[in-house]
């Protein structure tokens, strides 16, 4: 019987890091032919039903190269509500000859019964990305100096994963720091995300006016 693995938590090098220790490796430039990497579409905003639809057509085809077949969805949170109702119906009776992964975010990003049909793995932090994040609070207490040298460090990362780091920032101000001044600065970290993620703004320009004005 085919499984399906759910890996959550961490950036997303983390979790690719988790991936390669599950034997799935370069996913990306792939050219083998029993290795599926199912992505959001550029200009899109979430992962749609034909995503669903391609990776059941790529599993009804038998293993050439391999004795099975790998499908790598990666930021499977972004999986329309159709989407993952599709993915559903393979999950419940996959190829013997099947592994199916899910990369989240987090743990309950996914339809509760996408979830109950996966093998839960958290991927933790590594030492060079909580390095490189101190944490919201610990770059409020750090004088415009450091602040800089922490937008360098920062924007020296993945587009992707500065855009976790900074929902880390957002969470953790939400949760530990009511009241208007944190609100404003939510609105400011979500705005600079949102420049970034849409626009062509350099990343370490952005980066350290937020963190200047916060």
């Amino acid at each position: 019987m085919g499984k399906a693995v759910l890996i959550y938590g961490g950036t997303f090098k983390d979790r690719a890091e988790m991936l390669r220790k599950q034997g799935v490796l370069h996913i990306e430039n792939s050219v083998d032919p029993d290795l599926l990497l199912v992505e959001k579409e550029e200009g899109k905003k979430g992962i749609g039903i034909n995503s669903s639809r391609g990776v059941k057509k790529f599993l009804q085809e038998k293993p050439l190269s391999r004795d099975k077949k790998t499908v790598v969805i990666a930021n499977s949170e972004l999986m329309t509500t159709e989407a993952q109702n599709a993915l559903l119906k393979i999950l419940e009776e996959p190829p013997e000859y099947a592994e199916i992964f899910l990369l989240s975010k987090t743990e309950n990003s996914l339809l509760e019964t996408v979830i109950s049909r996966c093998i839960k793995k958290r991927a933790f932090p590594s030492e060079e990305n909580e390095k490189k994040d101190s944490g919201i609070h610990g770059i409020l207490a750090m004088n415009p100096g450091q602040r800089l040298d922490k937008a360098k460090e920062i924007s020296e990362i993945e587009k992707e994963e500065i855009g976790e780091v900074m929902e880390k920032w957002v969470r953790d101000l939400h949760f530990t720091t009511p009241g208007s001044v944190a609100a404003l600065q939510i609105k400011k970290i979500l705005q600079t995300k949102k420049n970034l993620e849409e626009t062509n703004v350099n990343q370490r320009l952005a980066l350290e006016a937020l963190l200047l004005d916060l």
